[in-house]
């Protein structure tokens, strides 16, 4: 894999073919020259893609070095398609992926999620509780709920009835044009509606059940410069501590790192691999 802003990788090209999707997902493997026993499972953002940014670019690189190869994959939420994704999909997609790793001798698995994907791996561990997943790594855990009312303002409460009669009118697929992505009615209920289970993921005012039912070593880092923070970065870390009962969490915050870690990918991802070789 070779782009203008990032090193040539050395992988290959997989297909994936999660239950229920209509068409394959991009996937790319990276193994070491020396074949490691865990696969690092990536799982990109809303409107991302298995390839594109130079975090992931930063683990692909790193991996190897600390003990683990490395998946990237598309989920069917990549690019343009998150505007009518099931987030619930999210279960199956890692599934896909998780089984591609097992037919290429794998048995541990590392799932990292960056944005939305920290809430797509939480809620796959937290409903498959798979052994084989030794440990979540949760790359910027932002609260879309958040996010929403405090984006929307005083216009949140109309953009939800607005969302919901769209719904019930069997309407579902009409987009809605007021956020930072085109999000059809049925997506943006799921990102903003309080009875959502995507929205409940990572409610840092909420119960958070599915992150406390998560058993696993679990690690989460935010930027200082978080642009999608709600609460003080710190305030977000000490939640996490307070909500999680995994049997090892830490925490860190990035000093100068936004959403995307842009100029501190390398260094972000090598602390991170650090965490996940002393497991």
């Amino acid at each position: 894999m070779k782009s203008n802003s990032g090193p040539f990788i050395r992988g290959a090209l997989l297909p994936l073919l999660p239950k229920g999707a209509r068409k394959p997902l991009d996937a790319f493997w990276v193994p070491g020259r020396r074949r490691h026993p865990t696969l690092l499972v990536i799982v990109h953002g809303m409107g991302g893609n298995f390839y594109r940014s130079a975090l992931k670019k930063a683990w692909l690189t790193e991996c190897g070095r600390y003990g683990c190869d490395a998946l990237t994959f598309n989920n069917r939420g990549s690019d343009r398609d998150v505007a009518c994704e099931r987030f619930i999909d999210c279960v199956a997609d890692i599934d896909a992926a998780l089984a591609a790793g097992r037919a290429l001798g794998y048995r541990r698995f590392v799932l990292l999620g960056h944005s939305t994907g920290c809430q797509k791996i939480t809620l796959y561990q937290a409903r498959r509780q798979n052994p084989a997943v030794c440990a979540l790594v949760l790359a910027a855990p932002a609260d879309d709920l958040a996010i929403c009312r405090r984006d929307l303002g005083a216009k949140y409460g109309y953009w939800l009835r607005r969302a919901r009669e769209l719904v019930r009118q069997g309407r579902g697929e009409t987009l809605l044009p007021m956020l930072y992505e085109k999000f059809s009615a049925q997506r943006f209920l799921s990102i903003a509606d309080p009875h959502s289970v995507e929205a409940q993921l990572l409610d840092y005012n909420g119960a958070m059940r599915h992150f406390r039912s998560i058993r696993c070593p679990v690690l989460a880092f935010l930027g200082t410069q978080e642009q999608f923070a709600c609460l003080p970065v710190p305030r977000m870390g000490a939640i996490l501590r307070e909500k999680t009962r995994s049997e090892k969490f830490h925490f860190f915050a990035v000093p100068g790192g936004d959403h995307g870690f842009h100029g501190h990918e390398l260094a972000t991802a090598r602390r991170a691999l650090r965490w996940v070789r002393e497991l």
